[in-house]
């Protein structure tokens, strides 16, 4: 079985792990006020976002309201993906197996990036953030690998290069990874970092 691990969109760390590192924002609040300088929030993302900005949070309820939002954007033009939710409350969307970059599953990515950012493009951004890397580090990579190592995935010498090969490995076998990415606390971690994991039987 071979597996590809990529970043598709830009924390479980506890103080011995997380480091000084550059952050979003000083604040979740701050982060917000960020994404309310956007343009293009749709006006129920935005009202989501406002709130979050005077709290700090999106709450579950809000979030899942977002999501059943987009799972009904997505019905509405004939595709129906898989929903699944993950272990801290993010919500995963995955097409159905065997999907590739054809005409048709390009026109289904496009279909995907219309209805995400007419419903919740900007909380599932926030949540995901909130959920899995609340340090709001901006290196990506050291995020995840906190939150693997919060989540007893990988052992504690496991380093952001360790984890930077593995995202550079495409079509790796899965046998040769240092983690297994199906368990859910992995899915999980990774899935709300905005990482894709994609594995092919062969």
């Amino acid at each position: 079985m071979l597996a590809l691990l990529a970043l598709v969109t830009p924390s479980c760390a506890s103080p011995s792990i997380a480091t000084e590192e550059q952050r979003l924002a000083p604040s979740l609040e701050a982060y917000a006020q960020q994404q309310l300088a956007h343009d293009d929030l749709s006006d129920w993302d935005r009202a989501v976002i406002e709130k979050a900005s005077r709290t700090g949070t999106v709450s579950q309820a809000d979030y899942d309201e977002g999501a059943d939002n987009f799972e009904t954007c997505l019905n509405s033009a004939g595709l129906h993906w898989t929903r699944t939710r993950l272990l801290n409350g993010v919500v995963e969307f995955q097409p159905p197996p065997g999907s590739g970059a054809t005409g048709s599953d390009d026109n289904a990515a496009l279909i995907q990036a219309q209805c995400y950012q007419s419903t919740y493009a900007y909380t599932q951004d926030f949540f995901g953030l909130q959920q899995a890397n609340p340090e709001l580090l901006a290196d990506f990579s050291l995020a995840a690998v906190n939150c693997l190592k919060k989540a007893a995935v990988v052992d504690d010498d496991f380093t952001t290069d360790d984890f930077d090969k593995v995202v550079g490995a495409h079509d790796s076998p899965v046998a040769d990874w240092p983690f297994d990415v199906s368990d859910s606390r992995a899915q999980t971690c990774l899935y709300s970092l905005g990482y894709a994991v994609v594995t092919d039987a062969k």
